[in-house]
């Protein structure tokens, strides 16, 4: 992260728009819930559904409609995180779910909810988890509006955070998924590692990782930061170094903490089919591949695959302005690929920051902004409504 932000030169003096990126917020969460209800209301889809040789198995049923409450807006992964809320750590197959975004469902649960007897266990912290998201998805758009007014200009704050919200897959981060929580304390971090907050960064940078597997690589843009005030003379201070060495090793006490339990990370990975580096995991990969021509349906995977090189993409076509961030967006989509599936790397995606730097730099001519607003929002219909159906998306 060696690029600087404009100057007062270059950008005149403007108060930072925190109005309105909440009221586009705002606007946004409102529409999509209720989006979700006319989706459901206005038509079905035939079952099972094909996106993936495995998908088919396990769609034949309908999914949960809104006479359910807050549980209409929680699939595959949800009903998992609400386990972990209410029980923890009981079995392996939720070790590869981390433990943040549950302890903020059963705080909220605790203390916002049943006090007043809204809901019981199960549907009261399903309901915390949808009130957690969409109060991270409020800190994420803050966050990453502030590095984009900080790193492009005052003009591409608004631009990038609503190109967050609209991306394909945004809709994630108004759902009873980890992504609000992740992007919020990820981007935080972000931010406070550009304006040499360390202490703040460091803990920011240990909640990532305690959220998801990928918070590990923020140490890759808190070194460089580190480094580029070391190179040109700005001595920060050593200490700060510890940043770097917080999330890889906050990542080893969790999977400790739980292989003590008799559980292991690794192992709950293979039985959802991903090993790192592996030749088997390169085969699968190479299979869902294949798949898009052998499949009509297949066409998901298409997408899959075509949300997975844009992000690459735009990391490299950032790399030279921001090398820091562009090498923790990079490290995160080989995270994903190195484990043997593009299943779920549209939802990844979702934190590959240098995405957004690109969309809202490029965002000011206004034909490339409304072409991409245009091509995002058909994207993110279809993923919705594949999503309220109980179809995959990612």
């Amino acid at each position: 992260m060696t690029a600087h932000p404009p100057t007062e030169s270059s950008a005149p003096a403007q108060r930072f728009p925190w109005r309105a990126l909440v009221a586009i917020w705002l606007g946004w969460l409102v529409t999509l819930l209720i989006a979700q209800q006319v989706i459901w209301a206005r038509f079905t889809l035939d079952r099972p559904d094909h996106a993936y040789p495995w998908t088919g198995e396990m769609t034949p049923g309908y999914a949960d409609g809104p006479e359910t409450g807050p549980w209409f807006y929680a699939r595959w992964d949800s009903p998992r995180y609400v386990q972990i809320a209410r029980e923890g750590y009981v079995e392996e197959r939720l070790a590869p779910h981390f433990p943040l975004y549950p302890l903020l469902m059963r705080g909220v649960y605790e203390i916002a909810l049943r006090p007043f007897g809204v809901g019981d266990a199960d549907d009261g912290l399903a309901l915390a988890g949808l009130i957690v998201s969409g109060g991270m998805a409020l800190a994420a758009v803050l966050a990453l509006g502030a590095l984009a007014w900080d790193w492009i200009g005052p003009g591409a704050a608004l631009r990038a955070a609503f190109y967050l919200l609209i991306f394909p897959t945004g809709f994630y981060l108004a759902q009873v998924y980890s992504e609000a929580t992740y992007l919020a304390v990820s981007l935080g971090a972000l931010w406070a590692i550009f304006r040499r907050r360390w202490a703040l960064a460091l803990i920011l940078a240990a909640l990532a990782t305690l959220t998801r597997t990928m918070g590990v690589l923020l140490a890759i843009p808190y070194l460089c930061t580190w480094l580029s005030e070391w190179w040109n003379g700005r001595r920060p201070p050593g200490w700060a170094l510890v940043g770097v060495l917080a999330p890889p090793l906050i990542f080893v006490a969790w999977a400790g903490w739980l292989d003590a339990q008799g559980l292991s990370i690794f192992a709950a990975q293979e039985n959802f089919g991903r090993e790192m580096l592996s030749l088997r995991a390169l085969l699968v990969l190479a299979g869902d591949v294949l798949y898009i021509f052998r499949e009509p349906n297949g066409v998901h995977v298409a997408l899959d695959l075509a949300l997975t090189v844009l992000a690459a993409a735009l990391c490299l076509v950032e790399i030279k302005r921001f090398p820091g961030l562009a090498l923790y967006g990079l490290g995160s989509i080989a995270m994903g690929i190195g484990s043997g599936q593009l299943v779920s790397m549209n939802r990844y995606a979702l934190a590959v920051t240098p995405v957004f730097f690109a969309l809202a730099r490029w965002g000011q001519h206004p034909a490339f902004d409304r072409v991409w607003t245009f091509i995002s929002l058909v994207w993110f219909g279809l993923y919705l409504v594949l999503y309220v159906h109980g179809f995959w998306v990612g």
